[in-house]
């Protein structure tokens, strides 16, 4: 893909202590100005940490509800790999950001 070394870089760079709030906030604003984003997911490397591993892969979050990275008890802290990505409207969720749906 045209893009894998942006996702490369996204990945592996140093998150600022404000990534998650900045970026969930942005989600936010795009999901209320009546945009195409319907939701957040946590993008987990194959070599992310234990506790991304444990999360459901294709989760969708609401940005208030997403779990904040770096996941308590990575080990990477500021280096995490999870990084947010939109879920868009034409996607169809494999799993929604409750359980019982």
């Amino acid at each position: 893909m045209t893009f894998d070394w942006l996702k490369k870089y996204q990945h592996n760079m140093q998150k600022p202590a404000d990534y998650a709030e900045k970026t969930l906030a942005a989600y936010r604003l795009g999901m209320k100005a009546g945009g195409s984003i319907v939701g957040v997911r946590l993008e987990v490397q194959a070599d992310g940490c234990p506790a991304a591993q444990a999360l459901f892969p294709d989760r969708v979050y609401s940005p208030d509800d997403a779990p904040r990275v770096p996941l308590p008890d990575c080990p990477r802290g500021n280096r995490c790999t999870c990084v947010y990505r939109p879920v868009m409207t034409y996607e169809r969720p494999a799993r929604a950001a409750d359980p019982d749906k």
